[in-house]
This record gives C-alpha cells, structure tokens and sequence, in this order.
C-alpha cells in the first residue's frame, strides 16, 4: 500500500508487499510467551482506525441529513440558520478522522516515481522512511496543539477568561457564528488527529522495523 500521507512514493503494484498481516498474524508471542509492544501497538492502530472510520461516516451522514433539512425548511421559507455551518463542521471532523484512520492502512494518495524503481529491500527501507517523517509531522503537530490549547495554562488561571487576559490566547472564547458554542468544540478535532496519526505512524515504523530484522 502506498505510504501514509502521500507525500513520498510507493508504486501501487508494490502495495500486496509493503501490506501489514492480518492482526492474528502480529499477535505472535516473544520467545519468552510476553506479547510483544509491536503487536499491541498495531492492534490499537487498527481498532483506532475502525472507530475514526465509523465516526467519519456518522459525519458525512449528519452533513448530508442536516444540508437536506435545511434545503427543506429553506424551500417552505423558515431557514435554519445554523445548518450551514453545523453541516461545515461535521464536515471538518469527517475530513480529520478519515485522514488519520487512513493512516493505519498507508490509504493515502501517493506518487509511484521512486518506489518502482526499488527492489524489496529498497522500498522496505522508503516505507521505513515515510513512516519515520509521518510520525515525526505528528507529533510536532501535537507538541504545537498542546502549546496553543495551553491546557495548563487554562488549569492554572482558572478560566477561559483569565488565560486570554494573561496570555492573549482566545482559542476557548472564538464564538460560532450561529451555532451558539464555542469554535474550540470544533478545533478539538485537531488534536485527535494529531494524536491519532501519531499511534498509526507508530505502529506502521514497529511493522518496519520487523520486516527489516526480518529479512536483515
């Protein structure tokens, strides 16, 4: 399967070779009969995607059910006027929670240029690669949402407020525009991608890493 991100180059006919096992075949057992942290990393990356998955899908189904009402009560002349901007927002999480959950499973579009000029143990080593610049992306995207939600800030002052007067962040006091919530209820999708693409990352450099001692 193509790397995740898309941003470096697996060929499409190489995808059966790069492909993780099924997750009966990682849950094999150290010499010692001690489960081994890369199964279980891979086994949580899997079900975290199947939940990303189903929660993008609930998304796209409130997008599509709140831009059919509001066409409707529109067309009897009583608008919704938060509908707009509910379905934008749905929008958002669905987009954030399909591109993490494809993570796990290197779904993301890539470019074929270098990969099929590569023999096993080339692209074995470019998977290695991407995956090393993906989980790194993540997790400097978490280091990032941690200093701008300033989740100890905001314990520390006390209130919303209070961390905006001391430290001119207002990310827990940007109004919607009709909504009626806070614009942070929607950011929040920010920092479970971070994190979830972080784990899948993780989990595809563990799966490496043994294909690589593997065959070493």
């Amino acid at each position: 399967m193509p790397p995740p991100g898309g941003i470096f180059l697996c060929a499409p006919r190489c995808r059966n070779r790069l492909a993780r096992p099924p997750i009966a075949a990682r849950t094999a057992t150290c010499p010692m009969g001690r489960r081994t942290l890369m199964p279980t990393l891979q086994a949580i990356s899997t079900r975290l995607a199947r939940a990303e998955a189903a929660l993008a899908g609930a998304m796209i189904a409130a997008v599509l059910a709140i831009t059919g009402i509001g066409a409707i009560t529109r067309y009897f002349g009583a608008p919704l006027l938060w509908a707009d901007e509910a379905a934008i927002a749905a929008m958002i999480w669905s987009a954030f929670l399909g591109a993490s959950a494809l993570f796990a499973s290197r779904g993301h579009m890539a470019i074929e240029l270098l990969s099929e000029r590569l023999g096993p143990g080339g692209l074995r080593g470019l998977s290695l690669a991407a995956d090393l610049v993906v989980l790194a992306a993540a997790l400097g995207l978490c280091a990032l949402l941690w200093r701008w939600f300033d989740l100890p800030g905001l314990i520390r002052t006390g209130s919303a407020e209070a961390l905006a007067d001391e430290s001119f962040n207002y990310i827990y006091l940007e109004p919607t525009q009709t909504l009626g919530i806070r614009k942070v209820w929607i950011w929040l999708v920010l920092p479970v991608f971070a994190l979830g693409s972080a784990i899948h990352a993780a989990a595809l450099v563990a799966g490496d890493l043994r294909a690589l001692r593997r065959h070493a």
